[in-house]
């Protein structure tokens, strides 16, 4: 059974839909870094990832020990598909901040898109027994037991993101691959359903509306499916949770 726990109060953190980003008004560097990390960061929120690595990179260069900045840089170079590059330097980060809750999670979620599920699940686990938990991390873990076929401890994280965030529809999402697993069919065509009417983004709908037509087809044969092992879930992960 998982220990709930308080849900961390980051002052002056950054979110960002997908990834968490470490403060930008915090770091050690010259202000010219932090302005040109802040500047990063709106550019990743409009969209205009090429412009936020550019700035990022820049910015670490002035400050090149800065941790926050390394991971501003590794959360953009993800979103832009150099998930190696960006896993390479969260390491660099982590061996200056070894307990850094935020690298750590920016780790786990590196390595789960790469399916790389030990590692990620290693990252993430190294939270747990921390008194306060980072952003998106109930969602997180909800999705690793969910690829280790650990149904049960996916939905007790996953009960807690939802009652956090009732309409998030990727956290509907997952609940409703965990009761197909367990065999609650109801249920999980009532989740794809409440998921679908939030209007996620097109990609997730487009998933949402395949897993209402054919679950079987995405998700195996039913209760306790081995697709959880042979197919991934190409599920994003986003928003603190």
């Amino acid at each position: 059974m998982v220990k709930v726990l308080k849900l961390a109060r980051i002052s002056g953190a950054c979110f960002l839909p997908g990834l968490l980003v470490a403060s930008c008004a915090g770091t050690s560097g010259a202000p010219s870094s932090r302005l040109l990390s802040a500047e990063a960061h709106q550019a990743l929120l409009s969209g205009d990832v090429a412009k936020a690595v550019r700035l990022d990179r820049e910015a670490l260069v002035r400050s090149p020990d800065d941790v926050a900045l390394m991971n501003n840089l590794a959360v953009a170079l993800g979103r832009s598909g150099k998930k190696r590059e960006a896993e390479a330097l969260l390491r660099q980060a982590l061996i200056k901040s070894p307990d850094n809750p935020r690298i750590l999670l920016n780790l786990a979620r590196i390595d789960l898109t790469l399916g790389e599920i030990g590692s990620a699940y290693g990252y993430a686990s190294r939270i747990v027994s921390r008194d306060h938990w980072p952003g998106g991390f109930r969602t997180l873990m909800g999705k690793l037991d969910i690829d280790r076929g650990d149904y049960q401890e996916a939905h007790i994280y996953l009960h807690e993101a939802q009652e956090r965030h009732p309409e998030n529809p990727l956290i509907l999402t997952y609940l409703g691959i965990v009761h197909y697993r367990i065999g609650e069919l109801a249920d999980s065509r009532k989740n794809f359903l409440s998921a679908l009417a939030l209007h996620p983004s097109p990609a997730l709908a487009r998933t949402l509306r395949s897993l209402l037509a054919h679950p079987e087809r995405v998700l195996g044969g039913g209760a306790h499916g081995t697709s959880s092992t042979s197919k991934r879930q190409k599920l994003p992960l986003t928003g603190p949770h």
